[in-house]
């Protein structure tokens, strides 16, 4: 778009300018899709520039994730669909050539009308290891992938289905009470996906974010939650994550409330896409989750 490659400098003493750059490529007929570039950490600055009258009459496939949360919560607003997924700089553009994990998902999510269905974890393995990108040299070397990770189930016995909401852990308190952040009706049965960005939030942190959802009533009228692989974290300390999940729904009550953790979203490669909004079904018992409706019709 006009104002994508001015520079970091420009845009973020410009933030109408990214938001010109959104109602654009929104308006533009010949555009069926818009990517992010990449994340960051101020897109809440956007929220009162972007026109959701123009969005909301220009439906198309919208697709980020990280700080772009804040976006995601736009579209919703607008009453579009959109999708937690990969961005142009991480993901589409991964060393050595994008992830079949990946690909398949964004098959299944954006290219064809029939119903997802089940997820499973990533068998290639997954990485968070960091390669400068201004280092050329770089972009031929594979990075470093650990063995595919099990997802882990956590409390919560019946099967459960609800509509996908949610977003990076570190944006969501940034739009909290914002003209864009839902209202208590919007949360009701909603499987809630979570997960953290590379500045590796802290556990206590963690519960203190969770216990704000907590104290909004919305960790009693969510159905389940998802959560994602931390980034940045060694993976001997990814039970200290999942302990504070299982502490915030003891204190609200839901003991019952299915968790499924360490899944492929995220700050995480490979990962799959997420439809914002769509239905999905957590089964503990059969351990398994399901994404029950087509990513886009």
């Amino acid at each position: 778009m006009p104002n994508t490659l001015k520079g970091a400098d420009y845009l973020y003493n410009n933030p109408q300018a990214r938001a010109d750059d959104l109602h654009q490529a929104f308006a533009d007929n010949e555009i069926k899709a818009v990517i992010s570039c990449i994340g960051g950490d101020d897109s809440v600055r956007l929220i009162d520039k972007i026109d959701v009258k123009i969005l909301r009459a220009n439906p198309k496939i919208f697709m980020g994730y990280s700080d772009t949360t804040v976006s995601h919560f736009v579209c919703l607003k607008a009453g579009l669909r959109s999708y937690y997924g990969p961005v142009i700089m991480t993901g589409f553009a991964e060393n050595t050539g994008m992830h079949d994990y990946l690909i398949q998902s964004v098959r299944r999510s954006v290219f064809s009308s029939k119903v997802i269905g089940t997820i499973e974890n990533s068998k290639e393995g997954w990485t968070s290891e960091h390669l400068a990108w201004d280092v050329p040299e770089n972009q031929s070397i594979k990075r470093k992938m650990h063995p595919p990770m099990e997802w882990q189930f956590l409390q919560g016995k019946a099967s459960v289905t609800g509509r996908l909401l949610g977003g990076c852990t570190d944006v969501l308190p940034m739009i909290i009470g914002t003209s864009v952040w839902p209202d208590a009706d919007t949360w009701k049965d909603a499987i809630l996906f979570l997960e953290n960005s590379e500045e590796a939030m802290p556990p206590g942190a963690f519960l203190c974010m969770l216990r704000n959802l907590g104290a909004q009533g919305i960790i009693d009228r969510i159905s389940g939650i998802l959560f994602a692989r931390p980034c940045n974290v060694v993976a001997e300390k990814f039970a200290e994550y999942e302990g504070m999940l299982l502490k915030a729904c003891a204190e609200y009550g839901r003991q019952d409330l299915p968790i499924i953790t360490r899944m492929d979203f995220g700050h995480t490669d490979p990962m799959f896409v997420i439809p914002i909004g769509a239905k999905a079904t957590i089964d503990p018992a059969g351990r398994r989750f399901s994404i029950d409706e087509p990513g886009c019709r």
